[in-house]
């Protein structure tokens, strides 16, 4: 009987120490996890750091540029203006020279639709 019961107690053993072997291992993959979280929040926040970082270089490189282009198509688009204003004053008195012969002098003939 002895030698079953120190089966039985070597048995007891073993399985206590599986135990504690697999406990070991799952608060060891438990901390590794808990480590790789916080690497890769680090690492996200350095990440996003830097892409701020750039951005504000960005805008602080063309940020000129964009008053400086909005100006300068203000300047074209006012000298467009002014040749459509000057453009319409020339072309005025041949305009009306027109409307009025049209209105005065009609060409009577069948509309394409008619026929």
């Amino acid at each position: 009987m002895s030698a079953q019961q120190n089966g039985i107690v070597t048995l007891l053993k073993a399985e206590k120490e599986a135990q504690e072997i697999v406990s070991e291992a799952r608060k060891y993959r438990q901390e590794k996890l808990k480590q790789a979280k916080i690497d890769a929040a680090n690492e996200i926040n350095n990440y996003k750091a830097t892409k701020d970082n750039e951005l504000k270089e960005f805008e602080q490189k063309n940020g000129n540029n964009v008053a400086a282009l909005e100006s300068e198509s203000a300047e074209e688009i006012k000298k467009e203006l002014d040749e459509v204003k000057k453009l319409s004053k020339e072309k005025e008195g041949t305009v009306v020279d027109l409307l009025v012969k049209a209105i005065t002098q009609p060409v009577s003939e069948m509309h394409v639709n008619a026929a």
